[in-house]
């Protein structure tokens, strides 16, 4: 379909190939590669104690935002800082979008009020469920055996390899977000398709490019607000391509973290639903 694509249209199958990776490059890029290079340089020298590592992730992951709660919770597992349970269910309810970002979308994008319990909901329902989760994981699978580093000669070799691993993360990060706005692009060219229709599927997607499209449709407020908190909440097909791209790499179950995420997605949804239309609360 992608190949048909840049055959019938070019210029515009270009046009959406850019757009993937201007914002790779000015989004993704500048905020996560130095903060994989620091995290791997602090994880393989052995400064941060194995204690603190669980308060780590989840600080870092609900400040900074998707996909560093994922990078964080893989570099962890493989450092046997963390169980299996432990990496599986951190690497899930840690990876969100910034709340910078979630802000910026609401606020200026779809021009709503982002009020305390838009937070809440975004943040704080994955936040309860994942500490509760946490409580109950089964850590029989853990053994600590982390190596520490000393000596000058093996720290260059630590950032060297955390330069190295930033890259390869980064670089397969931007091949997915420049195949799902290709993707998104289609969907243009699709005539059957209603505005809505095609409005939900682009969200469905890639979050970025359906806030885009949701921002120019003439929609209840509700609906809007709604539509806003469904988008930021899934992260879109992209997000979940990217999230399983790392988890891959230190072997961690995918399916556990679509289930996760999931739920995440229905609770924070159905909760918004109710406040929106029940509760008569614009979040």
């Amino acid at each position: 379909i992608v190949l048909c694509f840049f055959i019938l249209a070019p210029k515009e199958a270009v046009n959406a190939s850019r757009q993937g990776l201007i914002l790779w490059f000015t989004q993704i890029l500048p905020t996560l590669l130095p903060f994989s290079i620091l995290s791997y340089v602090v994880l393989a020298s052995g400064i941060l104690p194995d204690k603190l590592g669980r308060g780590y992730i989840i600080f870092c992951g609900f400040l900074f935002g998707f996909p560093i709660g994922c990078k964080l919770s893989c570099d962890f597992y493989r450092h046997h800082m963390l169980s299996k349970r432990e990496a599986e269910l951190l690497s899930c309810f840690t990876n969100n979008l910034s709340p910078v970002f979630a802000t910026a979308v609401m606020a200026d994008m779809l021009k709503l009020p982002v009020r305390l319990p838009f937070y809440l909901l975004l943040y704080g329902i994955p936040l309860v469920l994942g500490l509760i989760l946490l409580k109950t994981a089964k850590t029989t699978d853990f053994s600590p055996q982390k190596e520490t580093a000393s000596g000058f000669h093996m720290d260059m070799q630590i950032l060297d390899a955390g330069i190295l691993n930033g890259f390869e993360t980064l670089i397969r990060i931007c091949g997915y977000i420049m195949l799902f706005s290709i993707l998104c692009g289609i969907l243009s060219y699709i005539p059957c398709l209603t505005p809505k229709v095609r409005m939900f599927l682009t969200g469905f997607l890639e979050v970025t490019n359906g806030i885009s499209a949701l921002s120019t449709m003439s929609l209840n407020q509700k609906f809007k607000y709604l539509c806003g908190v469904f988008f930021l909440s899934l992260n879109g097909l992209s997000g979940l391509f990217q999230s399983a791209s790392v988890l891959k790499e230190a072997d961690l179950s995918v399916l556990s973290y679509v289930k996760l995420k999931l739920l995440l997605v229905l609770l924070t949804t159905g909760s918004a639903a109710f406040l929106l239309f029940f509760g008569r609360i614009l979040i």
